[in-house]
């Protein structure tokens, strides 16, 4: 046997692993029992004790924060740095030359000397600033964007790389929904803590620093006396953004959680309209987001007292600074440009810290989900398909053994799955296993595909522990059909090849004849080219089936294994499966899980597991029949379920005769089956085809204001009222802010002392009047925020929580024919739930009080400069175009490329969340590096638009602030000359009424800015707002929230009228033709035929899932249409194929089939006892309280059916609706549950749909199906003796 290396099918981009984070964050791996499928268990808890959670740090080192930085990321961050520096000195040089040209324009000195000729010269300084300021914001903002982009695409790669590389046990321990969430909000997080934030964080510190060694400078004394009051600012800066990370924090748990329920809602949507959980999956989901409405209430209380706080603070300060600074004018120890200076640069310095404590903030989220994301791609993976180690045989015999294995799950320790399990699988044998439910035989496979690793013992293949072999190299020898089979959002081609990437198109073809596929295949338009949609959802049970056993057979495996393979196989295309896998085994090492016995009947050897996990017996068919054992036992249960028709059959045919008989009455039309068995292939192409949908078409339109504002509730508009009388005074008190500065400008001009005049004494009255005025506006200004912000915020929160609550629920309301939308998959209504709900917070509570609040400053502050001097107030006005355009740069590049974006970021979330949900089937089949290029390959578009964006934002950016300083030098050079004119000219104009006008137009100016900054959100929320209130308006067809409709006693007199029927997705490919039969209450009818030919689609019309085109559904005589509709489907109890769990306990997943009631234990109980799974419950440690993780993947088939078989009962339905009821159960749990089943019928309709014709022989009535109409119906009996098409097909299932 050589040894040697493998390489990686994926390169790892060039990027190495630093080892900064801790790899030590191995989580306790578990499971509850025998698992099938592809789905994830519940969280589960972390195996980490407490001692050691408390000493973990959540945040990383920045050094293990810039991980992924290259060389050029270094250069750009390091001139990103730089420029921002140079940018945050803009500020404090401003001031410089503000406060030397007020000198100018009052024309004094302490010298006495009278200027006014300077002002050319700061004009040029104002326009110097602002192109300095263009290129800095440019170079700072763009180049710190694209690294951050680089960085972050990379982190996202290797993020959903490691989740790749995870071994099986840890995805039963996470959330398939927390995952990918995670891989949107936290990788965004991290981007946004690396992106411009850093930028400004640094260009407002360095506007700190800058503005207090400015203001020390040119006046210490007055600088000192400000900051004795700057700490009380810091203090509430820093509470500010304290009690903002901890609601951030509480507020991203909470919307996870809602998240994986919707997703899970979502996922399982027939199961829960049928039990009608609407109304509880809702309040499941409100319930998550309770929590963060009530800590952003408090969020929004100490917010709005930290800044009320802090404007009475920045008053008083104003106050001081200029009683102080009127003392030092006078006493002739400075000039009032110099307290100007000094005043603004130790407030641009504070105001600094406090604009930068927000981007620390973001820096430092970003650090948090930087140690979440860095914790997952240092995880060290148990089972690791990455690694490039082990032994690679030069060939495979395929002889596995299994010596003395021992197993528990993880997470159940007490519970033994296998104990001393032995087993040999000879090479090139057929090999099966048959056991009850929840035996261990699926946990064989998962072992054989080392899903999972043995705790005691080891498995062999050809005599080498599958540990010491590469785990590529072992999973390339296996072929595994599971009994949930799993197709993927792509073409049938392509699911195909998924098998095996060389495969050529004749090998294709080839896999298929022998699975049977072939002909159905090519009776689509799009032939092998055909979409199969998410999970293979537009393909019936049986063809998805078959699609997937040929993908196993392409693979040309040396080991195959069928856990169930044939259960959702028509009875036709069972026998020649059967007769196909005879060829297809030759040569191959075969395991056979199975309950179907008929199946195993070939096999070379035949194991029975008894109770106790081990092989109870083993031999041949005929030997383990002569032991008269536990095989034995349930072979005379199968039997005795078949043969109550008490009908003698004639024996099997012969494969060539199966071949060649085709006439209707010795077999189903070769034409037939191809028609019925394509239908659902055709109906797919017309949805396919059209890929314009309603979503697109008004992609463009938003919600106005005023429709946003007519969905508030009173409570609402209460606090929107208090909150707009508070953004009114706020609003009102920067432009007054303007005149008193103003006029205390003028005022300290005024106490200059005059040397020319010795018995000069400065009155300081005036100084003092202004001072006073500084309180009082103080005092309005902090109440009016506390107003403004405390009630907005209640009203923004409640809105916004309340939204999200009726858009979930709306969902929930919406027709099935709205989930089969391809653009409504499982991962696109997750994300748009999430992000439509988050975006309309731009256009509600606090940012509707602050555009309010701006609007008005924006009117007052214009009044004022009119009343002052109109001439120069037109010029200012002139200019502020100029600001608004720039401001509208930034929204328009932010908002354009947002849908865009979204929608792009949209299909990378599902292709991330295809393969995670089914990370089972990804791993059999080793495709997770194609998995990795696919997600790279969805990221490039958005990260290229991400690209362009950041080029229009540094732009704009930079032109926000530069035009402001353009606009400086316009109007004080135009101020500058209607003071020079001549007195008694009516366009005099003295320096106070010239400071009031740039003053009212500048702070207008301020909140012209801030409101287009807040634009885009704006811009944003109304677009999300009119997709909400289009979701939330639009009234389905079929209302289970309506109160219309009669509520009948209903008895179960259940009839289809000549129903014909279309899916709306797929309006011309018609599935019922005219449909007609009747069940009479308490009788059973059963209905049989081919996949595809629309049994199941009585069962969905039954629960009016959806509503017939033409005839009718009659539930005891009256139209199902004028039965209230929560009344309708309470009278039903549904089982369907692939039954559905929640993360519940079982006891909560039985009393969920009642919600309607108060359901008891004993109910309860009585339920499990009926559907034989109350002896496995007990078994377990937790009993009733055990939890089914995710989608019930804790459970095995069997077990899983069962307990929805329980669910069901609980109901206590007057019609039960059986679409495969018994499907997973083994033999002698077939036979139980089906007498269950036959007691629970009694005094029931009961409607049947079944592949396994021997459980419906004792139905009352037997309807074959065909091409959606009826073409026989009887007893059996009855249609044995017709010897026509159901003569043929329970002929094919005697002993097959």
């Amino acid at each position: 046997m050589a040894e040697k290396k493998v390489t990686p099918d994926l390169e790892k981009n060039g990027t190495v692993i630093e080892n900064g984070v801790s790899n030590d964050t191995a989580i306790d791996l578990s499971d509850d029992s025998d698992k099938k499928g592809d789905k994830k268990s519940k969280k589960g808890k972390k195996g980490k004790g407490k001692d050691e959670e408390e000493k973990k740090p959540d945040q990383v080192t920045f050094g293990q924060y810039y991980r992924y930085a290259t060389k050029l990321d270094g250069l750009f961050i390091t001139v990103a740095i730089f420029f921002a520096a140079i940018k945050g000195l803009g500020w404090p040089s401003i001031m410089i030359v503000f406060g030397l040209m007020i000198d100018d324009l009052a024309g004094v000195g302490l010298d006495g000397t009278v200027r006014g000729s300077q002002m050319a010269m700061f004009a040029y300084f104002y326009i110097g600033l602002g192109f300095v300021n263009i290129l800095a914001g440019y170079l700072s903002t763009t180049l710190m964007l694209l690294s951050a982009e680089r960085q972050s695409s990379k982190a996202r790669n290797e993020y959903f790389r490691a989740i790749m590389r995870q071994e099986i046990g840890w995805f039963d321990e996470t959330s398939s929904g927390e995952l990918t969430t995670r891989l949107t909000s936290d990788i965004s997080k991290l981007r946004d803590g690396m992106s411009d934030k850093v930028c400004l964080a640094v260009q407002w510190m360095t506007a700190f620093l800058a503005g207090f060694i400015i203001a020390f400078c040119y006046e210490w004394r007055l600088s000192l006396v400000i900051m004795s009051t700057s700490p009380l600012m810091a203090i509430a800066g820093y509470l500010i953004s304290k009690i903002m990370a901890g609601f951030a924090e509480k507020e991203q748990s909470a919307y996870a959680a809602a998240g994986g329920i919707a997703e899970e809602v979502i996922g399982a949507i027939r199961t829960v309209v049928s039990f009608g959980a609407e109304t509880h999956e809702s309040k499941r989901y409100n319930e998550k987001l309770a929590s963060s409405e009530a800590s952003g209430k408090k969020n929004g209380l100490f917010k709005a007292l930290s800044i009320g706080i802090t404007m009475l603070i920045m008053f008083l300060t104003y106050a001081l600074a200029f009683w102080y600074g009127a003392k030092l004018c006078g006493e002739g120890k400075a000039l009032p440009g110099d307290i100007l200076i000094a005043f603004f640069n130790i407030l641009i310095g504070s105001f600094a810290m406090g604009h930068a404590a927000p981007h620390f903030q973001t820096m430092a989220e970003g650090r948090g989900a930087a140690f979440t994301v860095f914790k997952t791609i240092d995880r060290e993976s148990t089972i690791n398909y990455e690694e490039d180690k082990g032994l690679i045989p030069e060939s495979c015999a395929g002889k596995i053994e299994f010596k003395n294995v021992g197993f528990c799950y993880p997470s159940r320790k007490d519970v033994q799955i296998m104990k001393g399990f032995n087993l040999t699988l000879e090479t090139g044998e057929t090999h099966a296993l048959v056991g009850p439910s929840g035996c261990g035989k699926s946990t064989a496979v998962g072992l054989i595909e080392r899903f999972y690793d043995t705790t005691e013992g080891e498995v062999l293949l050809d005599g080498v522990n599958i540990k010491d072999l590469n785990l590529q190299w072992l999973r390339n020898q296996i072929g595994l059909v599971g009994q949930e089979p799993v197709l993927f959002a792509t073409t049938i081609e392509e699911n195909i090849r998924y098998g095996r990437s060389d495969v050529t198109q004749t090998q294709i073809e080839e896999a298929c004849k022998k699975a049977f596929a072939h002909d159905f295949i090519m009776e689509l338009p799009n032939r092998y080219q055909t979409l199969c949609g998410e999970r293979g959802s537009k393909l019936s049970g049986g063809q998805k089936q078959r699609v997937a056993i040929a993908r196993a057979l392409v693979r040309n495996p040396k080991i195959l294994l069928l856990d169930e393979a044939t259960s959702a196989l028509i009875t036709r295309a069972r026998i020649l499966y059967r007769r196909a896998l005879d060829f297809a085994a030759e040569g191959r090492t075969t395991l056979i899980i199975a309950h179907r016995l008929s199946t195993t009947i070939n096999a070379n050897t035949i194991s029975a597991i008894g109770e106790n996990q081990c092989v109870a017996e083993e031999g041949t068919h005929e030997e383990l029949l002569a032991k008269e054992g536990l095989y034995h036992t349930l072979v005379m249960y199968q039997q005795q379920v078949q043969n109550e028709g008490g009908e003698e059959l004639p024996a099997l045919p012969s494969i060539e005769d199966v071949q060649k008989k085709a006439s209707v009455k010795e077999l189903v039309s070769k034409k037939s089956i191809k028609q019925a068995v394509s239908q659902k292939e055709k109906e797919l192409e017309v949805a396919i085809k059209d890929p314009k949908s309603k979503e697109k078409e008004g992609a463009q339109e938003m919600a106005s204001f005023w429709e946003i504002m007519q969905q508030n509730n009173a409570y609402e508009n209460a606090c929107i009222l208090v909150g707009a009388f508070g953004a009114a005074v706020n609003g009102a008190h920067m432009p007054i802010f303007a005149v008193l500065f103003a006029e205390v400008i003028g005022a300290l001009a005024i106490v200059v002392p005059d040397p020319k005049n010795a018995d000069y004494k400065p009155d300081y009255s005036e100084t003092n009047k202004w001072c006073i005025f500084f309180i009082i506006v103080g005092v309005v200004a902090g109440l009016a925020n506390f107003l403004q912000i405390h009630f907005m915020t209640l009203s923004g929160l409640s809105f916004t929580t309340r939204m999200r609550q009726n858009a979930f629920k709306a969902l929930l309301r919406k027709n099935m024919g709205y989930f089969d939308l391809p653009e409504n998959s499982i991962g696109a209504l997750t994300t748009r739930l999430s992000e439509d709900a988050a975006a309309i917070k731009g256009a509600t509570g606090v940012r509707i009080g602050s555009m309010l609040q701006n609007i008005i400053g924006l009117g007052v502050g214009i009044g004022i400069a009119f009343f002052a001097s109109w001439r120069l107030t037109l010029v200012t006005l002139g200019c502020i175009p100029f600001v608004a355009a720039a401001g509208s740069v930034q929204m328009m590049q932010l908002s354009g490329t947002m849908k865009s974006m979204t929608r792009l970021f949209e299909q990378a979330g599902q292709v991330a969340a295809e393969a995670v949900e089914n990370m089972r089937t990804v791993s059999s089949l080793c495709i997770e590096p194609l998995f990795l290029k696919k997600y790279a390959d969805s990221l490039k578009k958005p990260s290229q638009k991400f690209k362009k964006q950041a080029h229009l934002s540094g732009l704009s950016m930079g032109l926000a602030e530069a035009v402001i300083f353009f606009t400086y030098a316009a109007v004080f050079t135009y101020g500058n000359y209607l003071m020079n004119l001549e007195d008694g000219h009516s366009g005099k104009l003295s320096f106070t009424d010239l400071m009031k006008v740039f003053s009212g137009i500048v702070f207008s100016a301020m909140s012209v800015g801030q409101t287009m900054a807040m634009l885009p959100d704006y811009g944003k929320a109304k677009a999300g707002a009119f997709k909400l209130f289009k979701l939330i308006k639009e009234p389905p067809i079929i209302d289970a929230y309506t109160e219309k409709g009669i509520k009948p006693e209903v008895k179960g007199l259940l009839r289809f009228n000549s129903v014909k029927f279309n899916y709306p997705s797929r309006p011309d490919l018609p599935v019922l033709k005219g449909l007609s039969f009747n069940v009479d209450k308490g009788k059973t009818i059963a209905l049989v035929g081919e996949s595809g030919c629309g049994k199941s689609t009585s069962v969905q019309l039954s629960e009016r899932f959806y509503d017939v085109l033409d005839g009718n559904v009659t539930i005891d005589d009256i139209d199902i249409r004028e039965i209230n509709v929560a009344h309708l489907r309470q009278q039903m109890g549904l089982v369907s194929q692939e039954p559905i769990l929640f993360d519940y306990s079982i006891e909560e997943n039985i009393k969920y089939g009642a919600l309607f009631r108060k359901v008891t234990e004993d109910e309860v109980r009585r339920a499990a006892i009926a559907a034989n799974i109350n002896d496995f419950i007990m078994s377990l440690p937790d009993g009733y309280n055990t939890r089914v993780g995710e989608k019930g993947t804790q459970l095995s088939g069997g077990q899983k059916q069962r307990i929805a078989i329980a669910r069901a009962l609980v109901r206590n339905p007057k019609i039960l609706l059986l679409d495969e009821a018994t499907s997973a159960l083994d033999n002698e749990s077939e036979k139980v549950v089906q007498e269950a089943l036959d007691r629970a019928r009694e005094g029931r309709t009961c409607l049947v749909i079944a592949h396994r014709l021997s459980t419906i022989q004792t139905a009352d009535l037997i309807c074959v199906i065909q091409e959606g109409s009826i073409v026989e119906s009887g007893t059996h009996a009855e249609l044995i003796a017709m010897k026509g098409v159901y003569y043929n097909l329970i002929k094919s299932a005697d002993q097959h």
